[in-house]
């Protein structure tokens, strides 16, 4: 035997008499259980028998309204509703399993008139927070051959073609509008795929050009220090500059002013002079901040102490304003 679990919520508690004959009238052999909440009313038995017959009845009371499936858009009253519901464990007479157990809740809505809901031809298009705008030209067309009406769309994805003057798609005449538009877009993407690509080309193509200025001072910077040229390292520096030396992120060293980064780098304990830096391929640059790699390789009088060195590698942040270095970071 299949048992069909239904359960009926009403949720205008003045229904209940209306719905509670409807479920008289349909002759229901097994208990029906009434249940009463602060603001709505539940009915609920098991059949052998899915009783679709009670869903006309109740149909029948409520002529403004329809039962649905799907709520779609926007907000209904939802007058009642109904579940039903068969265990996936269920066998027919035979002691077979069913097929396609029930498991469905039915709405009842107010009916509404059918409203073909027309879809503007303007798409807008987010590249990296830069609207892009394009349409999706619609037209009417017909099929000559078995007078079929339908639409049409238009090979214009860049412009609204309010004339309907460009080329039209024959491929196929869609029944709906909503279907054209739908296979509008899928035609505009490859459209809109290249536009970006051009997009990301542009933008890199700027953004290269905004950092060549900034990457041609560090680069200077880096040379003029291998060479342990003062005069040209302090070239792009502001006056005010702060370098700071840092050994696993704790400073160790603090410099302020031009001036006395100058008496530093001629100091015995400067580390950046002379040492051969090789600025690693990796530049983290987002301005007015730059973050560089530096590599070199320790030197040594002693040969013997030479063979025993091994590569060592750094860190270097800039900070950049009006094209004059204000920080500098070394981290080791």
């Amino acid at each position: 035997m299949i048992e069909t679990e239904i359960k009926i919520s009403i949720n205008r508690k003045t229904d209940i008499d209306t719905v509670r004959q409807n479920v008289i009238d349909s002759n229901i052999r097994f208990p029906v259980y009434i249940f009463e909440f602060d603001n709505h009313y539940e009915i609920e038995f098991v059949s052998d028998y899915e009783e679709w017959e009670l869903d006309d009845k109740i149909l029948n009371s409520f002529s403004d309204f329809k039962f649905t499936t799907d709520l779609e858009k926007g907000r209904k009253e939802i007058r009642l509703q109904i579940y039903r519901y068969q265990s996936e464990l269920s066998t027919d007479g035979w002691g077979r399993p069913i097929e396609n157990p029930l498991n469905e809740t039915k709405y009842l809505v107010k009916k509404s008139e059918s409203i073909v809901e027309k879809v503007n031809p303007h798409v807008k298009v987010l590249f990296e927070g830069v609207q892009q705008n394009y349409f999706i030209n619609i037209v009417n067309g017909i099929n000559k051959s078995t007078d079929e009406k339908g639409f049409l769309l238009l090979n214009e994805f860049k412009t609204n073609d309010e004339n309907k003057n460009a080329e039209i798609f024959k491929d196929k005449l869609y029944k709906t509008e909503a279907e054209a538009f739908r296979f509008g877009y899928y035609k505009m993407q490859d459209i809109v795929n290249d536009d970006f690509k051009k997009h990301i080309q542009e933008k890199k193509k700027q953004t290269s050009e905004l950092h060549k200025t900034p990457r041609k001072i560090v680069r200077d910077f880096i040379n003029s220090c291998n060479k342990n040229d003062i005069h040209s390292i302090l070239k792009n520096l502001d006056n005010s500059v702060i370098y700071e030396k840092r050994i696993q992120f704790q400073s160790k060293e603090k410099i302020e002013g031009i001036q006395q980064f100058e008496e530093y780098l001629k100091s015995s304990k400067q580390e950046l002079c002379s040492k051969n830096l090789t600025i690693r391929s990796s530049w983290d640059i987002r301005l007015p901040y730059i973050t560089i790699g530096v590599k070199h390789f320790p030197q040594s009088d002693d040969k013997e102490k030479q063979n025993q060195m091994f590569m060592k590698y750094k860190q270097i942040s800039f900070t950049l304003n009006n094209n004059n270095i204000t920080n500098i970071t070394e981290n080791q």
